[in-house]
């Protein structure tokens, strides 16, 4: 039995599509899920024309639509089908191979990336599987982004570390007034700046898996995939729900010498997201984009730097510890059963190394979400994205860009020059 035969067994929702065998030294299957994309060649392409790693590559485009789906949707994605395999004749080699395959409808309570991304990671799995190679690496990408030429190259290397288990790949929204072959959004400025600033602002509060979870941007190896249960099928938040099962295994990091452009269209097929976000932006009347402030990260600050001091805490020190934290901590901790974690914690863990690693799977990015809108709710306001990121800068010692396309990209040197790890 190779490697992930039980997990396929058990968490696979369909046989094999793909009948040829993968080459024998097959090293990176890159998956993209695709529904009613008519530009996703431009993806095949930029992957094409990326320098090759030193072991064989293929892409699998995993074509699917829901339960219901409508007949223009159907259409294009019969057409896409056509296309990517009259494409994949021309361009696929002995080192890169491009399989397109057409998942059968599923029902519509699925419908999204989640579903098409498990499906077409799976399949990655199994190719591995009859390769027995659980180190080779499962890349997610999208259907409506490029790559630059080194992501291969650069990928391979990332991997070639053993400990390596995954990472998330550095990425780049196009921008107005850029040489784009396409029309971008201008609000895709705020959107970008609205991830950056709350990576960088979770990072300055201590919390330890503060990465970037976006679908088109993240590898994992083939075993570490398997042994984490795959990815799941939620409509929209799925790479976020996987890579955070990830996080906490340890030996994850950012590969930022290589870049991936997603797209910053308008679009409504989930509930939030790039597209959701650039839709509501655009819709506002003032273009606006709200964020949470930088006091509510400096109390998750104050909590995430006193760990140390609730290792083999009594009950004394725990509720000595916590009457010190802000008013509004101090709430929600205490409504949220922080003691009892504690407690917890300190009963299943030796040494202070294995306490901290329970603490922030309890205290992870849900609960950390869950407090952000705690504050809010309870009368701390948020404020414009824009307003937020230059706060944050001047907390830091850095004095902001006064218009946002400047400040973004002071975000992203920012960023780009530190490589975080966990």
């Amino acid at each position: 039995m190779s490697f992930a035969s039980s997990y396929l067994q058990k968490h696979s929702f369909f046989r094999p599509f793909i009948p040829d065998e993968p080459g024998e030294n097959t090293s990176i299957i890159v998956v993209i899920p695709c529904f009613n994309e008519p530009a996703v060649l431009d993806s095949l392409v930029s992957l094409y024309n990326a320098h090759k790693p030193s072991l064989p590559v293929e892409v699998i485009v995993a074509v699917n639509s829901p339960e219901g789906t409508g007949t223009m949707n159907r259409e294009q994605n019969k057409k896409t089908i056509v296309q990517v395999q009259k494409w994949s004749s021309i361009h696929s080699g002995q080192n890169f191979k491009v399989h397109v395959i057409d998942v059968p409808p599923f029902p519509a309570k699925h419908a999204g990336a989640g579903f098409a991304r498990k499906v077409g990671m799976d399949e990655a799995v199994h190719r591995f599987n009859m390769l027995n190679n659980d180190r080779g690496i499962i890349v997610s990408f999208d259907a409506d982004s490029v790559c630059d030429n080194n992501y291969f190259t650069e990928l391979e290397r990332c991997f070639s570390r053993p400990e390596t288990k995954g990472c998330t790949v550095y990425f780049e929204h196009p921008l107005p007034g850029e040489n784009n072959s396409c029309s971008v959004n201008p609000a895709i400025i705020l959107y970008e700046i609205y991830l950056r600033y709350f990576i960088q602002a979770m990072r300055l509060a201590g919390f330890p898996w503060s990465f970037h979870t976006i679908g088109s941007c993240f590898a994992v190896k083939s075993l570490i995939y398997a042994r984490q249960g795959g990815m799941n099928r939620k409509k929209a938040g799925e790479d976020f729900y996987f890579l955070h099962k990830l996080f906490s295994l340890g030996n994850f990091t950012e590969l930022n010498t290589t870049r991936v452009i997603p797209s910053s269209r308008i679009s409504d097929r989930v509930a939030f997201g790039t597209g959701a976000t650039i839709k509501k932006i655009a819709g506002s009347s003032q273009g606006q984009l709200l964020t949470y402030p930088p006091e509510s990260f400096e109390e998750l600050e104050a909590v995430f730097t006193s760990v140390p001091d609730f290792y083999r805490s009594t009950d004394q020190d725990i509720a000595r510890l916590t009457e010190r934290f802000p008013g509004f901590m101090r709430d929600y901790l205490f409504k949220t059963g922080f003691a009892g974690a504690v407690r917890e914690a300190n009963k299943h863990s030796a040494g202070i190394r294995t306490f901290r690693k329970r603490f922030f799977i309890w205290f992870n990015a849900l609960r950390l979400l869950q407090y952000l809108n705690f504050a809010q709710n309870n009368g701390r306001p948020n404020l414009p994205v824009a307003e937020a990121a230059k706060m944050l800068l001047e907390r830091s010692g850095i004095t902001p860009e006064s218009n946002n396309k400047n400040l973004l990209l002071q975000y992203r040197m920012l960023q780009r020059k530190v490589v975080w790890k966990c």
